[in-house]
């Protein structure tokens, strides 16, 4: 699985036609040990709506194509679900809840 930011949208008005109807976000990786954002971003098919400033997991490889959703597109990469919170080692280390500014790193 990846963990990673929503940074942004791919708009491409010519592609496959496997990849018609296909939300496309910028998902810029996130080293979970640390929360950290790495310098290290993907384009990934959204399956759940998510949207810019989200923190999101998702599949890759033809794990990425296991949804009823996602097994009609081409792709490596799928957004299977947005964080709500994080608890590693008895402590949490994510909470969306008590998330200030989701998109700090637009700053």
């Amino acid at each position: 699985m990846i963990v990673g930011r929503v940074t942004g949208n791919v708009v491409s008005s010519n592609k496959s036609e496997k990849l018609r109807n296909a939300k496309l976000l910028i998902v810029q990786i996130v080293d979970i040990g640390t929360m950290e954002m790495k310098d290290d971003y993907l384009i990934m098919i959204d399956d759940v709506g998510a949207g810019v400033g989200d923190l999101v997991f998702g599949a890759y490889g033809s794990s990425s194509r296991q949804s009823d959703t996602s097994k009609q597109f081409a792709s490596d990469y799928t957004i299977y679900g947005i964080i709500d919170s994080i608890d590693q080692r008895g402590k949490r280390t994510y909470d969306k809840a008590e998330e200030e500014d989701p998109c700090n790193w637009q700053k």
